[in-house]
């Protein structure tokens, strides 16, 4: 006995395999052969629907089965809302999109619709779990909370992070440090009425933060659209145009707020001492004589440390030679004032032609304080 939707399900399959025949038979070619082959397919879903509802009798039960008015599908409560299907979707809109313009586009679109389907998948389980929805709820939570929570809070964090780092690139150096106070100021009195107790409601608490922090993601992708501040490179004494002051000396911009102290450092090979006069030592590693010259081998990532003890600011200059084809190879530390020091940092190129210039450590503007490099 064919049940209502089975019956309906049946006539949609014959009607399907009559408009077949006769579009095949009143129409050639390939039209004809794709209408036809779309309709034969509309016809074997259908018939697989009828079969489905033929089985399952329209979901109808019987009224004299013992218990049947708490177990029958039609007394369970029903699913509860879902916001996983649209999320899905969304992903599946932006892995076509991302497919045809930037990768980072596809990769974040197939972490959402693999999350959507793993959230939708549990959440659809427990809610079949028992007839109790406290308890389903649960449960759902027991399972998902401990991967959720540290995964929304990174997430959180760097949208944050990155709206207000946004900020600060957009806005004026001098209004830079007002930020910063002011936003240090309200978070911690916030914090303070929070600690206090004057806020105990969990949903204004909740409502603050939220408010707080769609604003400043708002802010922060205004400022990104508005584009950032223009950022002025400050020079450094690794720039070619400042060959001209490692060889002459004097004090630049480069020099401004340089560090006069010097780190742990691998690989220094010696210290070199500026003593008073003018005169340039070096104390090789190992060795517990000074030194008027300093051997160090080609290709290697070397360098030395800089002592100043004149009463002058004085820098370090290496000059490590000048090849066919290719410039001097020249490199300094910024201005050391008396007492202080500075690393410098060095490779000799690995070649066999010798160089057109000497190789060696000097001090611009002193004669005579000068230490040759011997490379074998």
């Amino acid at each position: 006995m064919f049940t209502t939707g089975s019956k309906m399900f049946v006539g949609a399959t014959v009607l399907s395999v009559v408009a077949a025949i006769v579009f095949a038979a009143a129409t050639g070619g390939a039209v004809g052969l794709m209408s036809t082959v779309g309709l034969v397919t509309a016809a074997v879903i259908f018939t697989f629907l009828a079969g489905i509802n033929l089985f399952t009798r329209d979901g109808n039960t019987p009224s004299m089965e013992q218990g049947i008015e708490h177990t029958a599908a039609a007394a369970q409560p029903p699913v509860g809302r879902s916001m996983w299907p649209l999320i899905a979707a969304l992903g599946v809109g932006g892995l076509a999109v991302g497919a045809v313009s930037k990768p980072v586009v596809f990769k974040v679109s197939l972490f959402v619709l693999f999350a959507a389907i793993v959230e939708w998948m549990v959440q659809s389980w427990s809610e079949r779990a028992s007839a109790d929805i406290r308890y389903n709820a649960n449960l759902r939570n027991r399972m998902l909370n401990g991967i959720e929570f540290p995964i929304l809070g990174t997430i959180g964090a760097g949208g944050v992070i990155y709206a207000f780092s946004r900020v600060m690139l957009a806005a004026n150096p001098d209004a830079g440090r007002w930020i910063f106070i002011f936003i240090g100021a309200a978070i911690i009195a916030g914090a303070f009425l929070f600690a206090s107790g004057r806020v105990s409601s969990k949903r204004t608490v909740a409502g603050v933060c939220a408010i707080s922090a769609v604003v400043l993601l708002g802010v922060g992708v205004a400022s990104a659209l508005q584009g950032q501040r223009t950022v002025h490179p400050h020079p450094t004494v690794d720039d070619a145009s400042q060959k001209a002051l490692c060889l002459e000396g004097g004090e630049e911009e480069v020099d401004e707020r340089a560090s006069q102290d010097v780190s742990l450092k691998s690989n220094v090979v010696a210290n070199i001492y500026l003593r008073e006069g003018g005169e340039l030592v070096a104390v090789i590693n190992g060795y517990p004589d000074e030194a008027h010259e300093i051997t160090v081998p080609r290709n290697a990532h070397i360098g030395v440390i800089f002592h100043n003890d004149s009463d002058e600011p004085e820098r370090l200059t290496g000059r490590f030679g000048s090849f066919p084809d290719k410039p001097e190879a020249v490199s300094c530390t910024t201005a050391v004032h008396p007492g202080k020091s500075a690393y410098l940092g060095f490779q000799i190129p690995k070649t066999n032609l010798a160089s057109s210039t000497p190789l060696e450590f000097i001090v611009p503007g002193l004669d005579g304080a000068s230490i040759p490099i011997v490379v074998p």
